[in-house]
């Protein structure tokens, strides 16, 4: 589904580079995945000889740079872009996503900050704006981001709530019941994501609601019950469930937390 901007684009970018630059936004998205970057490039290298001071222009070649992994030239083509047109509609939003690849999420944070005030509509600013916000130990902060995003999206995917339960996990126990929730809400549509009902487990059993992971553990599709991890999962809700030594149920709640932990810092 095209964003209403790929149709009322302003006289500043046309309608075809803004379409394609959305499309440039999606992960795995199928334009150009298939094409030679370079060749893409040496095409707007010509173009951009006769035409120097093409902002347009210029940015679809910063972000076809990024996109190489050459974030200098990327750089570079984004700061002419913003000098020979300020205003430019998407700068902000590919500088921006140029700054938190290149490890910069502070100054990345900012354009996403002004981005969002003129495109309050757009799910994938708020999605990158989380990243840049995780980046800074903003957990709260980046999920916020990602229930915005969630709200935006024509279709949120599985893995759209697997991080927004995720940021809410890294923001502390306190915040882990709410994470479930957020599994649940994600259940709600996918009934079968192996991912949601995964995380939804391991909240359960780090919060030590052996309860809730067995409900989870029921939805597994059969098939799925005997791979090494779900047998670990099992072993700890029957370990915090059995009559063990107060010691090793201890050991096994602190493994199952570790182990949610270890998660959200991925």
């Amino acid at each position: 589904m095209k964003p209403a901007w790929c149709s009322e684009a302003g006289s500043r970018l046309s309608i075809r580079l803004a379409c394609l630059l959305f499309c440039l936004v999606i992960p795995g998205s199928p334009v150009w995945s298939h094409a030679d970057i370079l060749l893409q490039i040496e095409s707007l290298d010509a173009q951009l000889t006769t035409q120097p001071e093409n902002a347009e222009l210029l940015l679809l070649r910063g972000d076809l740079y990024r996109r190489h992994g050459d974030y200098a030239a990327a750089a570079r083509d984004f700061a002419a872009a913003r000098l020979a047109e300020p205003d430019l509609p998407l700068l902000d939003f590919h500088e921006g996503r140029l700054l938190l690849e290149a490890g910069n999420p502070s100054a990345a944070e900012k354009l996403f900050d002004r981005y969002i005030l003129g495109h309050p509509e757009e799910a994938n600013a708020f999605i990158l704006r989380a990243e840049v916000r995780l980046a800074l130990g903003q957990s709260l902060e980046a999920a916020r981001d990602y229930a915005e995003a969630i709200q935006r999206a024509s279709q949120a995917s599985p893995a759209l709530y697997r991080e927004w339960a995720l940021a809410l996990v890294g923001a502390g126990d306190v915040q882990w019941s709410a994470a479930r929730s957020v599994v649940d809400i994600g259940l709600d549509q996918f009934s079968q994501d192996v991912s949601l009902l995964a995380l939804g487990t391991d909240i359960a059993l780090a919060e030590n609601q052996p309860g809730y992971a067995a409900a989870y553990i029921e939805r597994l599709p059969p098939a799925l019950a005997n791979l090494p991890r779900w047998q670990d999962r099992v072993s700890t809700l029957q370990c915090l469930t059995s009559s063990v030594a107060e010691d090793d149920a201890r050991l096994c709640l602190a493994a199952a937390r570790n182990e949610l932990e270890i998660q959200a810092r991925r």
